[in-house]
């Protein structure tokens, strides 16, 4: 793919296809040489026909000309991986544009000399990875998102009009959204006897109800066996009666009583009905921290 060159053209008669003779005149290589053009033809590869293929017996390589392909309608793409031709139709936005060079001829040529418009635009550039963590902090720890608005609406003095990345991690911002330190795990529990210690937590509504139909879902768990107990039920309000009748029936079968409840602060624990039972009961309630 050249975009110097003016012409299709190829060297290897092999490829091409529908040949007729054609007196094209010459063709100027570095170095001054030159070669006849004697032949054009046709190459096709199943996706693209390429007509009007000129046979040079001196050229070493085969050139797809870009002016050609473009003459047809399709547009061509180049990235440091390769090069696209895309589809007739497709329109490049003009504001990804950064330079552009006019097509004079067959070639696509630009005037490095020539002068600046008087209209300036101004270029967005990625500016530097120290620079971006100095505004980051001057601005009071600022996200990039924010900071790139505050920039390009020249929000704040002598703040550049780039495009802000900060790459390296801010230290303080890390730390200030660290999540607390989890607790030690014990190798020997607190409890010395069943239902010395009860920890219970409720979760729902679920998207994915039960076989019986409930959304809800009670787990108690014995801080000295570990052994756990499982609860289904539709409504969060019967959590108070659910957790009384537990209490009774664990009592009972196990001969000794519950003697402290763990639970979070939601309102199914933290409520007057329950406050009132572990009143009665002698049962220390405590709550984990928010």
């Amino acid at each position: 793919m050249d975009s110097g060159c003016s012409r299709h053209m190829t060297g290897d008669l092999s490829q091409l296809v529908n040949v007729k003779e054609f007196n094209g005149g010459y063709v100027s290589f570095a170095g001054g040489e030159s070669g006849r053009i004697t032949l054009k033809g046709t190459v096709q590869n199943g996706v693209l026909c390429f007509e009007n293929v000129n046979y040079v017996p001196e050229l070493k390589h085969n050139l797809l000309s870009i002016s050609q392909i473009c003459d047809r309608g399709n547009s061509v793409h180049f990235t440091k991986k390769g090069c696209h031709v895309l589809k007739p139709g497709i329109v490049i936005p003009k504001d990804w544009f950064l330079m552009t060079a006019e097509r004079k001829g067959n070639a696509y040529i630009i005037d490095m000399n020539k002068k600046p418009c008087e209209e300036i635009t101004c270029l967005f550039s990625k500016i530097s990875e120290h620079d971006g963590l100095l505004w980051h902090r001057r601005l009071g720890h600022v996200n990039m998102k924010n900071l790139n608005r505050l920039a390009k609406g020249q929000l704040v003095r002598d703040l550049p009009i780039k495009d802000f990345m900060l790459v390296e991690k801010c230290v303080a911002c890390a730390k200030g959204k660290a999540h607390r330190k989890p607790h030690k795990v014990k190798p020997v529990p607190s409890t010395k006897a069943v239902l010395e210690l009860l920890q219970m937590d409720l979760f729902g509504p679920v998207n994915v109800l039960s076989i019986g139909k409930k959304a809800y879902c009670l787990v108690i768990v014995d801080d000295y066996s570990r052994y756990t107990w499982v609860y289904f039920f539709s409504h969060k309000n019967e959590t108070a009666v659910l957790v009384k009748q537990f209490i009774t029936l664990a009592e009972n079968q196990a001969s000794t009583k519950v003697k402290v409840i763990r639970s979070d602060h939601g309102t199914e624990f933290k409520n007057v009905t329950l406050d009132t039972f572990c009143t009665e009961k002698g049962i220390d309630r405590q709550y984990s921290a928010p």
